[in-house]
């Protein structure tokens, strides 16, 4: 009687690991775009968001807040009431035209190095993807 055990032999687990290997060398390319892909829509959101509080703080004091330099958002985001951001808001770049009584503003997030999405009075809508840096005008 032969004594026969049961199990895989190492031909067998060899080739189930390099048929592993090669699926996952075709899957984590694919995924590697869904990260900044996700990035880009969470960024987009809350540039609507931001949006809406600007143009509430409108609303309540007839101006948007002053910043006639480009800087980061959170200079102007203790003003903006009900402001939720899933992203910080040094990731947003805000600029208003005056330093005070301003009546237009720029909001700008920066996806990559040339790569640049944004909202503004003038547009009133998300503009985006860009290649160079917007501007208020």
């Amino acid at each position: 009687m032969k004594n026969k055990e049961a199990g895989f032999t190492l031909i067998e687990l060899l080739i189930v690991i390099v048929v592993l290997g090669i699926l996952m060398s075709m899957a984590v390319p694919a995924l590697s775009g869904v990260k900044n892909k996700a990035d880009t829509t969470v960024a987009k959101a809350d540039l609507h968001n931001i949006m809406q509080s600007l143009e509430m703080y409108y609303l309540d004091y007839g101006e948007y807040p002053g910043q006639s330099t480009k800087t980061k958002l959170t200079t102007i985001s203790d003003d903006l009431k009900e402001l939720k951001l899933k992203n910080k808001p040094e990731d947003y770049s805000y600029q208003s035209d005056l330093d005070t009584a301003a009546q237009k503003y720029i909001i700008i997030y920066q996806a990559a190095a040339d790569e640049y999405y944004y909202i503004s009075t003038t547009e009133s809508a998300l503009v985006g993807p860009k290649t160079s840096e917007p501007s208020l005008e």
